[in-house]
């Protein structure tokens, strides 16, 4: 049965999970939050090259932001996705289109950030190791499951299905409100239409419980609710 280990870093998640000997970290959080990841680690008793993979949603700052510490403390493959790995290559900060007014709000107030203050809204560049453009399975890495192409937040993102129901997907879904009360749909999105085909497939492939990368696990069942 594998170990979920949530890590809030900012107001994203990374989550480690473990079989047996084996760990993979997906997404790596904001920007300046290396130190508490590496503090979550220790409290744990693991030691960071026991992580054998990075799996990276989707090349957006607030998952990518603590990346290039990571691996160098970890010494492993970081697997992206294909048609994002020059985000990343070249620490590009992109921003995604908003999925509805307050995220065109939120969008345009990011971007205004950005260009104010340059040097806060940015991670460090990294060259990808393995660019995911289809399934890939996570056997290799000690893990009993795959990464599935899941578009829709972005025209690449990926997401991570355990064989046992857990889906890790990034910000495909949203559960940021407290009591499960609020919108699972996320401000943003570049193509709402394929973010809901995205939520289908992961249920069709197994998906019991969801993970977002912003707030609460939540049950697959209530993707179905929403599409």
């Amino acid at each position: 049965m594998p170990r979920i280990l949530p890590v809030p870093l900012g107001t994203a998640n990374a989550y480690i999970v473990s079989e047996g000997s084996a760990s993979i970290l997906i997404d790596a959080g904001f920007p300046r939050q290396g130190k508490k990841f590496f503090t979550a680690l220790s409290k744990q008793g693991m030691d960071p090259s026991r992580i054998a993979l990075v799996v990276i949603t989707h090349v957006h700052y607030d998952h990518v932001g603590n990346l290039r510490e990571i691996r160098d403390a970890c010494r492993c493959p970081v697997a992206v996705p294909a048609g994002e790995a020059d985000w990343l290559r070249r620490g590009a900060v992109v921003f995604p289109a908003g999925a509805h007014p307050a995220g065109h709000a939120l969008i345009a107030a990011g971007r205004m950030l950005a260009r104010a203050l340059p040097g806060f809204v940015r991670f460090d560049p990294l060259e990808a190791d393995i660019l995911v453009d289809g399934e890939l399975s996570l056997d290799r890495f000690g893990v009993a499951g795959r990464i599935v192409m899941t578009p829709g937040h972005t025209a690449g993102s990926i997401s991570v299905l355990l064989d046992d129901g857990n889906a890790f997907v990034g910000d495909l879904a949203f559960n940021v409100l407290p009591c499960g009360g609020g919108p699972i749909m996320p401000p943003f999105a570049d193509d709402p239409a394929a973010l809901k085909q995205s939520w289908a497939t992961i249920q069709r492939l197994g998906a019991r419980t969801v993970w977002p990368g912003h707030g609460r696990p939540f049950s697959a069942r209530r993707l179905r609710s929403r599409a």
